[in-house]
């Protein structure tokens, strides 16, 4: 892959000029040579120059891919979005070219994507080649009880997978997840993936009527929905954690939960309100 053209296109983009870029990573006349596609520096230089641009290597790649997302990403995406629009053929094209690629690569996030095709195949009753969730299940715990550290690669595959797992299983990894994110506090791009994942492993609890630990998920879930300035997402967690207190007898106030649904409701959240209306008279019954 050829960068340099690239980074040469950014930096004229910006009006910065090969003496100013290349000031204190490398000589003018090496930049001038990568950018003209006869020399290629050593990765840390390549990160430097990018701090120096203000761009991420995420960024780059996608403008190197002609404004496209890396092939896996896209995969990612079809293959969920043919998913919520209930496109099964098309999952299971999806999921199939995913196992192609895997025996080509030999990457696994293509064979995860594989796995994760399958799994929505399952959840909608029309099986293909893996028949049963706990078989998904099978696959995916043991790489994330083989991965000494997590990174958000981990997170975010657990979040994906929730659904294969059961509860305590998903409350197994969910502490451990809770404990890995402590390394992450001051990465800012991690915490919508941390957010959303409290918030899903809560929501398992609830389900089970596990109050108890679904309020320690949620109590993780709070402040990263803050931090995340995500207005949903943090209305939603809000109105979980008052159910939750609710059922736990720590309060009996509903004023506040009822507060937060019409918020939704004024704000045209339909579907999220009527579904969190059912969460409410499934686990409130002599309320709602």
């Amino acid at each position: 892959m050829f960068l340099g053209s690239t980074i040469r296109q950014i930096r004229s983009s910006k009006g910065i000029n090969q003496s100013i870029l290349a000031d204190g990573i490398m000589s003018r006349s090496n930049l001038s040579r990568f950018e003209g596609g006869k020399y290629y520096p050593g990765y840390d230089k390549l990160i430097l120059l990018l701090d120096k641009l203000e761009m991420s290597l995420e960024e780059l790649l996608f403008l190197q891919n002609g404004y496209a997302q890396p092939e896996k990403r896209t995969l990612h995406l079809s293959l969920v979005e043919a998913a919520n629009r209930y496109e099964f053929d098309k999952v299971r094209t999806i999921s199939h070219e995913c196992r192609f690629l895997y025996g080509v690569t030999r990457t696994e996030a293509y064979y995860h994507l594989y796995l994760l095709g399958q799994g929505f195949l399952i959840q909608y009753q029309r099986e293909d080649e893996i028949r049963q969730l706990s078989e998904l299940a099978g696959e995916i715990k043991p790489y994330l009880m083989g991965a000494d550290i997590w990174y958000l690669y981990e997170f975010k595959l657990l979040n994906n997978f929730l659904f294969t797992l059961s509860s305590g299983d998903a409350i197994f990894f969910g502490l451990r997840a809770a404990d890995e994110f402590d390394k992450y506090h001051d990465f800012a791009e991690s915490r919508t993936i941390q957010q959303h994942l409290m918030q899903n492993i809560a929501k398992i609890c609830l389900k089970e009527h596990n109050y108890e630990q679904s309020l320690f998920f949620l109590k993780k879930a709070l402040p990263l929905a803050d931090k995340t300035n995500l207005l949903y997402d943090k209305i939603v967690t809000l109105v979980y954690h008052e159910i939750t207190l609710l059922c736990l007898k720590h309060k009996d106030d509903t004023q506040q939960l009822l507060g937060y649904l019409d918020i939704l409701r004024q704000l045209e959240f339909n579907d999220s309100y009527e579904a969190l209306q059912q969460v409410c008279r499934i686990h409130l019954p002599d309320i709602f």
